[in-house]
């Protein structure tokens, strides 16, 4: 990911966070068969200052064969908002995007254990999945039929692009607009970057 100093995050809770909330991802990795991407839910483990995030996949999924050892980028996208140029107080100003975005990169690693598989599905599901509630014959066909991984995250990149680099009337100026169009969550973002009063 292409990031300007302005917008960097390095602060693992607030990148902890998005993943945890927009958990749903895509995990892209590179085999024999050049570039492949997965759409998934994700779980995201934490000790201390290192982030693993767990997930899924149909056992024909070709991203499968990488799981011992290949190379992997998981993306989660967060709160986003088109910019109009006419909400700056400065001009002329042109259109842009205000967003937040995490990339993972890391290496994959199977898991292999039924219990394991079990806890990544329950972890990766908001309802409180309970595989106890299945037929033995149901749960062991589904087993069979996914592979679970662990992605271990070696470098993180986060960029909250949002209006930093704007003078505050300017941003001010978002904030309304972002609001009175129902975008709350991004004009709370953008908020956030106002200096205190």
């Amino acid at each position: 990911m292409y990031l300007r100093p302005a917008f960097a995050e390095t602060d693992l809770d607030r990148i902890e966070s998005l993943v945890r909330n927009f958990h749903f991802g895509l995990l892209v990795t590179h085999g024999p068969n050049g570039m492949d991407a997965s759409h998934i839910p994700f779980a995201v483990e934490r000790e201390g200052d290192v982030l693993t995030v767990t997930g899924h996949l149909a056992a024909a999924n070709a991203q499968c064969a990488l799981f011992d050892g290949g190379q992997a980028l998981a993306v989660f996208s967060g709160p986003h908002a088109y910019i109009a140029p006419s909400w700056y107080v400065t001009q002329p100003s042109v259109p842009t995007w205000d967003f937040c975005a995490v990339h993972l990169h890391g290496v994959l690693e199977p898991m292999v254990s039924h219990d394991e598989m079990l806890d990544q599905l329950a972890q990766s599901d908001p309802g409180g999945f309970d595989h106890r509630q299945l037929t033995d014959k149901y749960r062991t066909m589904m087993l069979n039929g996914i592979r679970s991984f662990r992605l271990r995250v070696l470098r993180i990149e986060a960029q909250w692009k949002m209006s930093q680099n704007r003078s505050v009337a300017d941003r001010e100026g978002v904030i309304a607009a972002l609001r009175a169009q129902g975008q709350g969550d991004v004009a709370d973002l953008v908020a956030a970057t106002l200096p205190e009063r």
